[in-house]
């Protein structure tokens, strides 16, 4: 059997009139064939149109797989960007006094009818180092409560570097949550509150504040978990409907802001689940930014309330 292509080409360079048996034969070959090819054609576009396409033709570009993770990273960047000018370092001093009594010979010798002992008071300074962020433009910052407890004295750094003394304006011990004000101006950069409520387990979640002192650190994560219940080392105090997430929160985070993918905050950076109490090993909480604890923290900025 010859080419069909060949064929054709044969047929069109023939001369001569050819018989009307011949033509009619030829005719009937000659439909054949188009039929043929136009069935050929119309089964691989079918066919193209229903099979999955080849590896090469799946395949993207550099630019198309890249373009996922530089977005991302994009908007990582941009939070950090957005939200640490408004996160500060938080530093404690605490002055503990305590009294007792020590054998003086001087004052045994010089009145020996008097006591051998003599009162003497020991002053042991302590301090502590936590986070907070700026909610108002005029100096309100929120953090929490164990940060400030017990503080004679209050220090805040900004992002800027700039250190300014603050002072409680009021703290909620059994939500551990407190506010402090600085003096710095009126156009602090601040950080927006979020809701928690809207919150979904597997959403980003990224942390912000200065673990170890390391101020403006930013670690990244999701949130693992909602509405745990965490009981305090030593069984002193239960806290509820925490959020959990795997962001790196270490000893100096407490009182950051915990933000979503939008930058908002979600929650304020407590506590971290560590059996070496060594630090973060994937597991830690924060108390959620819900409609109450929002409403509450602006109702104190506007003068309405005296508690968090």
């Amino acid at each position: 059997m010859q080419d069909p292509v060949s064929w054709l080409s044969q047929s069109s360079s023939r001369c001569g009139e050819p018989t009307r048996g011949g033509l009619s034969r030829m005719s009937l070959a000659a439909l054949m064939l188009v039929a043929a090819i136009l069935g050929g054609v119309f089964a691989v576009g079918l066919f193209s149109a229903f099979h999955p396409p080849t590896e090469a033709a799946a395949a993207l570009s550099p630019a198309s797989v890249a373009a996922g993770p530089r977005d991302l990273q994009s908007s990582f960047v941009a939070i950090a960007d957005r939200v640490r000018p408004a996160v500060v370092n938080i530093n404690t001093e605490q002055e503990i006094r305590r009294q007792f009594y020590a054998f003086d010979p001087e004052s045994f010798w010089l009145d020996p009818g008097g006591s051998p002992f003599r009162p003497y008071t020991q002053v042991e300074k302590r301090s502590n180092l936590g986070s907070g962020f700026i909610v108002s433009r005029d100096g309100y910052i929120l953090t929490n409560a164990h940060v400030i407890a017990g503080a004679d004295r209050i220090r805040v750094t900004l992002a800027d570097d700039r250190s300014f003394p603050a002072r409680l304006v009021r703290a909620d011990m059994d939500n551990d949550l407190a506010i402090i004000k600085i003096n710095a101006g009126n156009d602090l950069p601040t950080a927006k509150l979020g809701n928690s409520d809207e919150v979904k387990v597997g959403s980003w979640a990224i942390a912000i504040g200065s673990p170890f002192g390391f101020s403006e650190t930013v670690t990244v994560g999701v949130i693992s978990a909602k509405g745990r219940v965490v009981r305090q080392e030593g069984g002193e105090r239960v806290m509820r409907d925490l959020l959990q997430t795997d962001a790196a929160i270490n000893f100096g985070n407490s009182g950051g802001p915990l933000v979503n993918i939008d930058g908002e905050v979600i929650g304020i950076n407590q506590a971290i689940f560590s059996p070496s109490g060594t630090g973060n090993i994937g597991i830690g909480f924060a108390i959620p930014m819900d409609a109450r604890t929002r409403r509450a923290v602006q109702d104190i900025i506007s003068g309405r309330s005296r508690a968090v």
